[in-house]
């Protein structure tokens, strides 16, 4: 990207972020925007350096990354798995299709007080509903990169007499790596909330429970505040699968 259109967008970022925040509290000192609804933003700074210097939205804001990273993780890994199981074996992918579609429509949000239910208020059950909510993207999208897999690669493969490791490991899998980063920058946002619609239904601690506790005080600073937190860290794991997918698949610039 040219130098003076980064240049450009990087002001245009920043000019939207001061626009927007700037309404914001403009409108809420004015008495445009109504305070009790909306908090303004030196409301919620003030809220968070309050909370900062008590320790609650550090400590709260851990235990619901821990949640969701371990959710996260595992859902990847499972994901992955499962998702290059169905891809190479296509026979065994073409039959358990359907069943995973009929999976990923269920909402599995809705399953929460059931695993709660099963495995108690603590940190299994926020891990499992996070768990939940990654791991079937993640496996289809593995899936379909295997089936984008163009045809003639493979065949070129063959004729040349590669073995079937070697087709998976030089053409099924680098071609499915795109699609495994993509699900999983989505995935960030589905395993926080996972762990956060756990921490709403039972639980002593987490951005869930802040926010359930703030709303039984009607205190809408007290429950933006913590999303905000989230926001930001979501949005800083982002940038980082970015980065490092941009550096991984680096290869890809080099071929065209």
């Amino acid at each position: 990207m040219e130098p003076d259109r980064s240049r450009q967008i990087a002001l245009l970022k920043v000019f939207m972020l001061v626009f927007v925040l700037g309404g914001w509290e403009l409108g809420a000192r004015t008495g445009f925007i109504p305070t009790f609804w909306t908090s303004s933003p030196s409301l919620i700074a003030a809220n968070f350096w309050k909370s900062l210097l008590a320790n609650e939205i550090s400590y709260h804001t851990w235990v619901t990354m821990q949640e969701a990273l371990a959710g996260l993780a595992a859902g990847a890994v499972v994901g992955i798995l499962l998702g290059l199981l169905l891809g190479v074996s296509r026979v065994f992918g073409a039959a358990l299709e359907p069943f995973v579609i009929a999976l990923n429509s269920l909402p599995r949000v809705a399953l929460a007080p059931l695993i709660v239910m099963f495995v108690g208020i603590g940190f299994a059950s926020k891990f499992l509903l996070a768990f939940s909510l990654v791991v079937v993207p993640i496996m289809l999208n593995t899936y379909e990169g295997i089936k984008s897999v163009d045809p003639q690669l493979v065949n070129m493969m063959r004729v040349v007499h590669a073995r079937r490791d070697q087709v998976f490991f030089k053409v099924l899998l680098p071609n499915c790596v795109p699609w495994i980063f993509s699900a999983l920058r989505v995935s960030i946002s589905f395993a926080i909330i996972g762990a956060i619609v756990g921490e709403f239904i039972s639980a002593r601690a987490g951005i869930g429970y802040m926010i359930d506790t703030a709303a039984g005080g009607f205190d809408t600073t007290g429950m933006i505040m913590p999303l905000f937190v989230l926001m930001i860290i979501a949005f800083a794991l982002d940038r980082v699968f970015v980065a490092f997918s941009n550096r991984l698949l680096r290869w890809r610039e080099d071929v065209r």
